[in-house]
């Protein structure tokens, strides 16, 4: 089951004031050369956006955001927590869940329908742990 991730108002004006930033030069002054820095930062930009999402398998969870690739077992989840925490992760919004698994490791992620994340988490693993509504 695939889960997009969630996309704060916010960072659609900072994706959309990248674009301008880098296009700017391009438009005004003409300036095509500019276009060998932009094209490649905006195709970045584009394939965050676009491949930024959670899919939930059998056993494991397939976290993937760009070049971010992570896959974690069901299994070794110890418990979900609520984060507002702004570090970087392959998520595009603050609101997002902490997942606790393995020993000692997190992961920050966002999915845009979180209970049914969760649900569907706990459907594959009872044991996991989280103080959130589902």
């Amino acid at each position: 089951m695939k889960f997009p991730s969630k996309k704060d108002w916010w960072m659609y004006l900072v994706f959309l004031g990248i674009f301008l930033a880098i296009l700017s030069p391009v438009v005004m002054d003409k300036d095509y050369s500019s276009l060998w820095a932009a094209i490649p930062i905006i195709c970045f930009l584009l394939w965050i956006w676009l491949t930024t999402y959670y899919v939930i398998a059998d056993k494991t969870l397939l976290v993937r955001s760009a070049f971010i690739r992570k896959t974690i077992s069901i299994d070794e989840i110890k418990s979900i927590d609520r984060s507002f925490n702004p570090l970087s992760s392959p998520a595009l919004s603050l609101d997002r869940l902490k997942i606790h698994y393995g020993l000692h490791r997190t992961i920050l992620i966002s999915p845009l329908d979180r209970n049914a994340f969760i649900e569907e988490l706990m459907k594959r693993n009872p044991s996991i742990r989280t103080s959130l509504k589902r």
